[in-house]
C-alpha cells in the first residue's frame, strides 16, 4: 500500500513498480535490484508504456527511481552479449524513443539517484527536469565504448556543456554527485528523507499547474536552446548506432 492507502499496482513483467503518493504524484521504479536494474527490453517497454499513460491520467509528478542499491546500470550486458549486433541499435532506438516522452512530458519529471546511473540510465536522469542524488550517486556515460551505442549526446551538451560532454562519451569518465552536481548533471544533493521532503514539497508547488501550462513553461524554456532538448538533437546529431 502507498502512503494515501492505495495498493501499489505491478507491471505485468514486473520490471516497473507503479506508486501513488499524494494526488497527482506518481512513482516508477525500475525493478530489476538483483543485477542494478539493468535495462532489457521487457523494461524499456514497461516504462515506456507507463509514462505515456502519465499523459492522460491525473499526473501532474513524476518520480523515477531504483530498487534496491542503484538506479539504472544501463544495458543489461548479459542480454547483450547474446543479441546480434543490429539488435544493440534497435534497443537503441527503442530506449531514445522512451527518452523522448520523458523530455518532452507535459508534467515535471523527477529523478532520484542513489548508487549507480549509468549509460541508458544515466541517460533517463539527464532527461528528467529535476536530476537530483544521494552523495553516494555515479554517473558515467560508456554506451559507445562498450556496444558502439550513444544515446542523448545533444541532451547532455545542454546540461553540462559541449566540453565536458565530450570529456563523459568519448573517456567513458565516472563521476561522483559533488562534481555531477558542479556540472549541472544534478541539481541536487539529497539523502533519502531530504528527497522525500523535497518530493512532498515539489508536489504542492505544482499542484496546482495544469498540465498545459506546464507543457507551455517546459517548452518555452527549451526553445532558449539551439536544438531540440525533447529529441536529443534527433535525427543525426546526438546518435550515434555502429552496427
Amino acid at each position: 500500500m502507498d502512503r494515501k492507502g492505495r495498493p501499489v499496482s505491478a507491471m505485468a513483467s514486473d520490471t516497473v513498480q507503479v506508486e501513488w503518493r499524494e494526488e497527482g504524484v506518481k512513482c516508477l521504479y525500475l525493478n530489476r535490484p538483483d543485477i542494478a536494474n539493468a535495462i532489457n527490453q521487457d523494461l524499456v517497454a514497461d516504462l515506456a508504456r507507463e509514462i505515456v499513460k502519465s499523459y492522460n491520467d491525473e499526473t501532474k509528478l513524476l518520480v523515477i527511481r531504483g530498487r534496491g542499491r542503484h538506479f539504472c546500470s544501463g544495458f543489461d550486458r548479459s542480454m547483450m552479449a547474446q543479441a546480434r549486433r543490429e539488435d544493440h541499435g534497435l534497443l537503441g532506438m527503442e530506449i531514445e524513443a522512451m527518452l523522448q516522452t520523458v523530455a518532452s512530458a507535459p508534467f515535471v519529471t523527477l529523478a532520484y539517484v542513489e548508487g549507480g546511473a549509468i549509460g541508458a540510465g544515466a541517460d533517463l536522469v539527464v532527461a528528467c527536469d529535476y536530476r537530483t542524488a544521494a552523495r553516494d550517486a555515479k554517473f558515467a556515460f560508456p554506451g559507445f565504448n562498450l556496444m558502439g551505442v550513444s544515446l542523448g549526446n545533444s541532451r547532455l551538451s545542454q546540461r553540462i556543456g559541449p566540453d565536458e560532454a565530450m570529456k563523459m562519451i568519448l573517456q567513458s569518465r565516472r563521476i561522483g554527485a559533488e562534481e555531477a552536481c558542479r556540472l549541472g548533471l544534478v541539481t541536487q544533493i539529497l539523502d533519502t528523507a531530504e528527497a522525500e521532503l523535497f518530493i512532498d514539497e515539489l508536489a504542492a508547488s505544482v499542484a496546482a499547474i495544469p498540465k498545459a501550462v506546464v507543457k507551455q513553461i517546459k517548452q518555452s524554456v527549451q526553445q532558449g536552446n539551439s536544438r531540440s532538448f525533447s529529441t536529443g538533437g534527433w535525427p543525426g546529431d546526438g546518435r550515434t548506432f555502429v552496427t
